[in-house]
């Protein structure tokens, strides 16, 4: 046979071989041992053949081909989430100053940021941008709760009913304004502690029953170092609530305010005595203050 026949044989067996190849293996990879079988003739395809033939044999293929995850419920349900959302936190860390200005006032105009010391650092922050919108934000919500404080304390002085829902929800305005401390001017702040506690002081006698009355107002008398009103209040909470825990805890609380070492270990031992079933807090606490006894030996 001439060397054209040769030839003109090896390139159909090339080309078969692509094609071929190309339904099993896809028109690139057929493409690339395609050229292979061509410049090597007889020994491209031979070695082709048995490469294909020992993977085969050995399973090489297995596994290679793409996965597809199967589809499941979503983890949260009812609740969609942005693809470009980042914590606000970081949002001050990014170095485009345009790219941070839009995070922030998006947030504020969302209304979603309630974190004082995210807005702290807002308000601090060398754009002057972020700095105006962080200061107008918390201008306009403390203006309209002092607003809604104003008109409950009018409300409240108008009825003498002592009406208790309305005193709560004064409460609740005031811790809600207590908490911002640090953007109110001490004077004031005082002021309305003032209220907080005469108002607690109110509900205690309106519902004795309520605990959380009593360790609001221990907590409250504490933090202005009224210790001797807060020991009285403690010695009332003891004889309401004689079989809970946390009569025992704000004892030990008012305590440790007072720095008296014997008086709290007296409150440890009656705890440690009492045949209350104690929490995990009240454990806590025990072994926070056996620990510090025993360093201190």
């Amino acid at each position: 046979m001439s060397m054209g026949g040769l030839i003109l044989i090896h390139i159909l067996l090339t080309g078969g071989f692509f094609i071929l190849d190309a339904r099993t293996h896809g028109r690139i990879q057929a493409f690339a041992d395609a050229w292979i079988v061509f410049f090597l003739p007889g020994f491209g395809l031979a070695i082709l053949l048995l490469f294909r033939f020992f993977c085969w044999i050995l399973r090489l293929k297995k596994g290679n081909a793409p996965e597809f995850s199967a589809p499941c419920e979503p983890l949260f349900r009812g609740t969609e989430f942005g693809k470009e959302i980042i914590p606000l936190n970081d949002a001050f860390l990014v170095e485009d100053r345009r790219q941070r200005q839009r995070f922030f006032t998006e947030a504020i105009k969302q209304s979603v940021v309630e974190n004082q010391n995210i807005l702290q650092m807002a308000m601090h922050d060398r754009d002057r941008e972020i700095a105006y919108y962080a200061v107008s934000m918390l201008t306009t919500r403390m203006e309209k709760l002092e607003t809604k404080l104003f008109q409950k304390e009018s409300e409240i002085d108008a009825d003498s009913s002592q009406n208790r829902d309305g005193l709560e929800e004064y409460a609740s305005l005031l811790r809600e304004y207590l908490a911002q401390k640090p953007f109110v001017d001490p004077v004031t702040w005082g002021k309305k502690q003032g209220d907080y506690i005469d108002l607690l002081n109110r509900l205690i006698q309106l519902e004795p029953d309520r605990m959380e009355y009593y360790e609001e107002e221990i907590r409250q008398l504490l933090d202005i170092r009224n210790f001797r009103a807060a020991g009285q209040l403690c010695g009332a909470m003891m004889e309401r609530f004689p079989d809970r825990e946390e009569s025992f805890l704000m004892a030990i609380e008012l305590c440790q305010a007072e720095r008296d070492s014997e008086k709290l270990q007296q409150q440890i031992r009656a705890l440690k005595a009492s045949p209350i079933h104690l929490s995990k807090r009240a454990l806590d606490v025990l072994r926070f203050w056996d620990e510090g006894a025993r360093s201190n030996e």
